[in-house]
């Protein structure tokens, strides 16, 4: 059986764990409602549990998380050379939000807060490549960062971009998929996430991310794209 190992970076509000769980949970939830056929091994990262061989599991993802890349608490650089580590030995390396700025700052890109403030809603971003995503032109997620990628990796593909977040989806061959917004999120939980974060956000921005979340989103088209990468054979 297919096995991903979910690098959880972070864990919920305090509020948030009994219906929701964490971070990696969310994310088994949003697969097996695809009926994606996965098995699941968590790793703690902050608390210094990362995989010690690429083949430990056959992909892992990098969740989202309240830390920025730039800090300096310890287990951002062990996970920094992880990632760098990893990829060398061709690992498949899925980033989602914290997940995929890391990926980007590790593999030689950047990523920093963004002097554009808060994105918080739902975004839609232009594909750069619509056949790739069964000929949409737009992909529609919940997003909710303040820091962005601003150089991608070498070799990176852009797959997503609007004038808000540039570098809003990547990959790099078979090894890399990487996604700044949620697809694992749910509007009632996005919207439990904002609500304590209001101050920091700013009113008008909150109120229009709240308005936002009735749009029509993308997360099933984006769980298909994460799981046909998981399955690919090299």
């Amino acid at each position: 059986m297919t096995t991903l190992g979910l690098l959880e970076a972070d864990t919920l509000y305090d509020d948030l764990i009994p219906d929701y769980g964490s971070y990696g949970q969310m994310f088994v939830t949003f697969f097996d409602h695809l009926d994606g056929g996965l098995q699941y091994r968590y790793y703690q990262i902050k608390q210094g549990e990362l995989p010690k061989t690429a083949n430990e599991c056959d992909a892992y993802l990098i969740t989202g998380s309240k830390a920025g890349v730039y800090d300096s608490d310890p287990w951002i650089g062990r996970l920094q050379n992880w990632i760098a580590d990893f990829h060398q030995q061709g690992a498949k390396l899925i980033g989602i939000c914290f997940g995929h700025q890391m990926i980007a700052h590790s593999l030689g890109g950047r990523a920093a807060k963004s002097i554009k403030g808060w994105g918080v809603g739902v975004h839609t971003c232009e594909l750069i490549d619509p056949t790739d995503s069964a000929e949409q032109s737009e992909l529609s997620l919940l997003y909710s960062h303040q820091d962005q990628v601003e150089t991608l990796p070498p070799s990176a593909q852009l797959l997503a971009s609007s004038d808000f977040c540039q570098y809003a989806a990547f990959k790099i061959d078979h090894r890399v998929l990487s996604f700044q917004g949620h697809p694992e999120f749910t509007p009632a939980y996005l919207q439990r996430l904002l609500t304590r974060r209001i101050n920091a956000i700013g009113e008008t921005r909150f109120a229009n991310a709240m308005t936002s979340l009735t749009e029509v989103t993308d997360e099933p088209q984006v769980g298909q794209q994460l799981l046909n990468f998981i399955y690919r054979k090299l």
